[in-house]
């Protein structure tokens, strides 16, 4: 079964008054959070600036929701750097389900511990 993963805005920066709008975010704090669904998580929580772009009509605070504003993360980040993303959150869970070889510190063969 696939992963799935969940995108969350945590926090959200921004200006009073910008470029002639009111409560302008640019820049969103938020969390990927990648699930087998047979009890391996992981997550990554990192910044995303999210410059007003003309061509994109302004939308007011109080309309905002978490897809819009994932979707202007997702949009700067690019499907190269989603893709980043997820293949990130993949290795982390694949490495809780066959865990990586842990080189071990061992005594010197030749010498005698002494009690």
């Amino acid at each position: 079964m696939p992963n799935t993963y969940t995108w969350t805005a945590t926090n959200l920066i921004g200006y009073p008054q910008y470029e002639g709008e009111t409560d302008v975010i640019t820049t969103v704090f938020y969390t990927v959070t990648a699930d087998d669904g047979a009890g391996h998580t992981a997550s990554i929580q990192n910044i995303q600036q999210t410059p007003l772009d003309p061509l994109v009509p302004f939308i007011p605070y109080p309309d905002l929701t978490n897809d819009i504003v994932i979707g202007w993360v997702q949009d700067n980040l690019g499907p190269e750097g989603v893709a980043s993303i997820t293949a990130n959150l993949d290795a982390q869970i694949e490495a809780q389900i066959n865990p990586p070889l842990t080189p071990q510190s061992f005594p010197l063969p030749w010498t005698t511990t002494t009690n």
